[in-house]
């Protein structure tokens, strides 16, 4: 549990960094996370908590997808501007531009994994 409250903690982090903020300003996360096995491409999970899927949205998910530099792509499941690096996925939302962002920690193995995305 612990490990998961430091990759919060480090996401967060690079939130603050990338918007501007200074280091020690408290910044609201907006989103929700879920504990629960792993996800698997049918949309159903395997028994267990072995996984926190964390959903960022608002702008705390705008500054994610801005701070992913580089030129937004079309997802092919969704149809919206979608920029990633590694497992974090972020989507811009048109045509209200809404933004939404996901990535999973896989707590047995400590590591940052794909979250919820458009394609099952």
């Amino acid at each position: 549990m612990q490990y998961i409250l430091q990759m919060i903690f480090v996401l967060a982090g690079m939130v603050v960094l990338t918007s501007g903020a200074q280091a020690l300003d408290p910044v609201k996360l907006e989103g929700e996370f879920q504990l629960s096995g792993r996800l698997d491409h049918n949309g159903s999970t395997t028994r267990g908590r072995s996984h926190l899927y964390v959903s960022l949205t608002g702008d705390t998910a705008k500054t994610l997808y801005e701070s992913l530099g580089g030129d937004p792509t079309e997802d092919v499941c969704t149809g919206h501007k979608l920029k990633g690096r590694s497992n974090v996925v972020c989507y811009e939302i048109m045509p209200n531009e809404k933004y939404f962002c996901s990535f999973s920690v896989n707590i047995e193995r400590g590591t940052v994994e794909a979250g919820l995305s458009g394609c099952f």
